[in-house]
């Protein structure tokens, strides 16, 4: 006798695994989590690199961009700044230098490139000598890091 088609067992063991695929592969294509950090670090990034620019490029103005917890860019916080990233639902900032994070922040560039950071009180507290990071941070708990070395470095972590 001849046996045509699957048994009921064959199919059975097919329909389980293509719904452990289903479960595993389904939130790679449907869900965004970390996808909004990813965007504002790169937005970040860029901001970072162009203050940094003018700095090398301007040095008799002073340009200095301030980190707080909804914010990070050159004040005014308005539309037409494109230097600044405000409010975003479900994001939040925070710096940190030497294992201490400080909140607001304000960091220039000096004629070389190489960050200046003063606390909300103006004072300089740091050069970024052992590295300074600006942390992106999701509701969902993602986490997105940037990193300004000592010689005004900015990269991604």
């Amino acid at each position: 006798m001849k046996s045509r088609g699957f048994t009921l067992i064959e199919l059975i063991i097919i329909l389980v695994i293509i719904g452990i695929l289903a479960v595993s592969a389904g939130p790679v294509f449907f869900d965004n989590s970390g996808t909004q950090s990813q965007v504002v670090r790169q937005q970040a990034m860029s901001i970072l690199r162009s203050i940094q620019q003018q700095a090398m490029q301007n040095t008799d103005k002073s340009i200095e961009l301030q980190v707080t917890q909804t914010t990070l860019g050159v004040p005014p916080y308005n539309d037409k700044n494109n230097l600044q990233i405000s409010n975003i639902e479900g994001v939040n900032f925070s710096f940190s230098y030497s294992d201490s994070d400080v909140l607001p922040a304000t960091i220039a560039f000096d004629a070389l490139g190489r960050p200046i950071v003063f606390n909300g009180s103006g004072k300089e507290v740091s050069g970024c000598a052992s590295a300074c990071t600006i942390t992106i941070k999701e509701l969902s708990g993602v986490e997105r890091v940037i990193g300004i070395n000592k010689e005004g470095f900015i990269d991604a972590r």
